[in-house]
């Protein structure tokens, strides 16, 4: 059986994470056969609910929302269509999942638990310098809190 047969691939589209899809795509050869794509929104700065898929609840979405955020959000999904198809090109089965948290750590171990991922992949930014120095915040917290092993690719790696 393979080791890390399901991904989570969490990313914020920067150029940083854009580093991170390039390990994500070479663990097939480590047996992977799916990615869930994660993306996470912040839910202190915007009205989207929080705690589920909203790539579920997309048409319905696009009708309720502000348009300021009907736009970001459209924006959203048209990266994560673009990321799909870039690791769909690998012969990967892909999962977008698009959600809202306050804590982002916390909502991507949770979506990984939930999905049953193996491992998690994701690039670090380092927000404080203290952290910077070593890993980022968010990188950090799921570090600590993922019960499952955490790939974090970082700046020049």
């Amino acid at each position: 059986m393979p080791m890390f047969k399901k991904i989570l691939y969490a990313t914020d589209f920067s150029p940083l994470a854009r580093a991170a899809i390039e390990y994500v795509k070479g663990l097939k050869d480590a047996g992977a056969e799916e990615v869930v794509v994660v993306h996470v929104i912040d839910a202190k700065t915007t009205g989207f609910p929080q705690g589920v898929n909203l790539m579920e609840k997309k048409t319905e979405l696009m009708f309720e929302l502000p348009e300021n955020e009907a736009r970001q959000f459209r924006e959203l999904i048209e990266m994560a269509y673009k990321v799909k198809e870039e690791i769909e090109e690998e012969g990967l089965k892909v999962k977008i999942y698009l959600t809202a948290a306050a804590d982002f750590s916390d909502r991507i171990v949770e979506v990984a638990q939930d999905e049953e991922a193996k491992v998690i992949v994701l690039g670090a930014h380092g927000k404080s310098f203290i952290e910077e120095l070593v890993v980022g915040s968010v990188s950090h917290g799921v570090i600590e809190k993922s019960k499952v092993p955490v790939l974090v690719v970082k700046k020049g790696e």
